[in-house]
């Protein structure tokens, strides 16, 4: 199996290239870490600086892969490659396609808050396209060398559009033989006045919510293959950030989401609750493309049984 990591010459590329040799340590995994450098004109050119750009470009790429070999080690299976391309997205996902990866490894925008994942434009744009899973890595999230994945929190809707997500964590999980947890968030909305019918009728509501979900985490659990360790929680929270630091997370955790179903059949896309909790989430999150075949584990039986 393997992994595709975007590198780049920056803290966001050294964040993904962390987690992913924290998911490469934790099983049978290949990275391919791959750097798209911009395309340049073919030589021999009548314009020398076309070559002097291009052999600047190689110098770049050589000294941040070399780096980056010596901070994957040599404890984990990588290969590393550079592509050139009119864009970042049209590189990573080429590459992707072309050497059969499972899913791309993506670091955060650097503007962005320590801890948190911030949506760049190269990332923008494969939430939009990519049609394979993509590891979102908030900035500065840096696994020791040593780390390995220790368990899967999957963020459970209770509906249909939550199977993907679902059978992508139990394959995540059985892969790398790893815990999963199914989490339902009961987030609240900001009011800045209670409603006509009071506030007692709004706790009415979210006891109902918290039965439906509890009853429909009952139906996933009794579909998850026996030899996969799991759990299932309901938690409140007065925002997505409070609710998510309420989980409590472990050393080398991953959170899984399914895309919108209002994007394409087969591509990532991002409805208004996935990205709140993209940029609230502590952990790294998985991203699924809604309805896509993944296969991120050897036993792929999984996808088949839907909620």
């Amino acid at each position: 199996m393997k992994y595709l990591v975007g590198l780049t010459a920056d803290r966001g590329g050294q964040d993904a290239l962390s987690l992913g040799r924290m998911l490469a340590r934790t099983g049978d995994v290949t990275l391919t870490v791959c750097m798209v450098l911009p395309e340049v004109w073919g030589h021999p050119s009548l314009a020398r600086v076309d070559a002097e750009y291009a052999e600047f470009l190689n110098q770049h790429a050589e000294k941040t892969i070399s780096e980056a070999r010596e901070t994957l080690g040599e404890l984990v299976q990588a290969e590393f490659v550079t592509r050139p391309a009119r864009s970042a997205t049209d590189g990573l996902i080429s590459a992707a396609t072309e050497m059969d990866a499972s899913l791309i490894v993506l670091g955060s925008a650097r503007h962005g808050p320590i801890g948190r994942f911030t949506v760049g434009s190269v990332t923008n744009e494969l939430l939009h396209s990519a049609p394979l899973p993509v590891v979102l890595t908030p900035r500065g999230h840096r696994p020791s060398s040593g780390a390995r994945l220790r368990r899967v929190t999957c963020a459970f809707a209770g509906s249909t559009r939550s199977r993907t997500a679902f059978d992508a964590a139990v394959q995540l999980a059985r892969r790398h033989d790893v815990p999963l947890r199914l989490t339902t968030l009961v987030v609240r909305d900001h009011q800045m006045y209670p409603s006509q019918v009071g506030y007692d009728a709004e706790r009415l509501v979210e006891e109902q919510w918290h039965a439906q979900a509890a009853e429909a985490q009952e139906e996933a659990l009794a579909q998850v293959p026996g030899d996969v360790e799991v759990e299932a929680v309901v938690l409140s929270g007065r925002d997505w950030e409070h609710a998510l630091d309420s989980l409590g997370w472990e050393e080398g955790e991953v959170l899984i989401v399914g895309s919108s179903r209002l994007g394409p059949v087969a591509r990532l896309f991002l409805g208004s609750n996935s990205t709140k909790i993209v940029r609230s989430s502590p952990v790294p999150v998985l991203v699924i493309p809604r309805g896509a075949d993944v296969h991120l584990g050897e036993d792929a039986s999984t996808g088949s049984r839907g909620i």
